[in-house]
C-alpha cells in the first residue's frame, strides 16, 4: 500500500467507464495516483487504507484518500482534480457556492447512467 502523503483513487473496477476514468486520471496526473478496484479488496484491507471505509460506501461513490483523509464522489473529484494537468487551474469552480449540489447531481447521473456510458 502507499504511504499516508500519496493520493489513492478507490472505484468500483467492474465499470469498463469508470476503469477508462480512472485510468486517463492516472495518466494525466502531477502527483503519484494509485487506483485500485474495491472488488479486489477486503474490509480488513480497506480498513488498513482509512478507517472509514467499507464496501458499501466504495460501492455508492468514488473514494479519494489524501494524507490519511477520505473524501467521498464529488468532493473527492474536488480534491483529486488539483493533482491533473491542465484542469488544475479550473478546479476552484468547483468550490463556488451552490456548485457542490450540481456536482453531486453530475456524479449521480453518472453513476445512475455508466453501463450506458460504457
Amino acid at each position: 500500500m502507499m504511504s499516508k502523503s500519496q493520493t489513492i483513487l478507490i472505484y468500483d473496477g467492474h465499470c469498463s467507464f469508470c476503469t477508462k476514468l480512472a485510468n486517463g486520471l492516472q495518466k494525466k496526473s502531477i502527483q503519484p495516483l494509485e487506483i485500485i478496484s474495491y472488488h479486489t479488496l477486503t474490509e480488513d484491507k480497506l480498513k488498513n487504507i482509512n478507517h472509514q471505509l467499507t464496501i458499501e460506501r466504495c460501492k455508492g461513490e468514488i473514494q479519494i484518500i489524501q494524507n490519511g483523509n477520505r473524501y467521498p464522489g464529488f468532493f473527492g473529484v474536488r480534491i483529486l482534480l488539483w493533482n491533473i494537468q491542465f484542469y488544475r487551474f479550473f478546479v476552484w469552480i468547483l468550490y463556488v457556492p451552490l456548485f457542490p449540489f450540481l456536482g453531486m447531481f453530475v456524479l449521480w447521473f453518472l453513476k445512475k447512467f455508466r453501463n450506458q456510458l460504457s
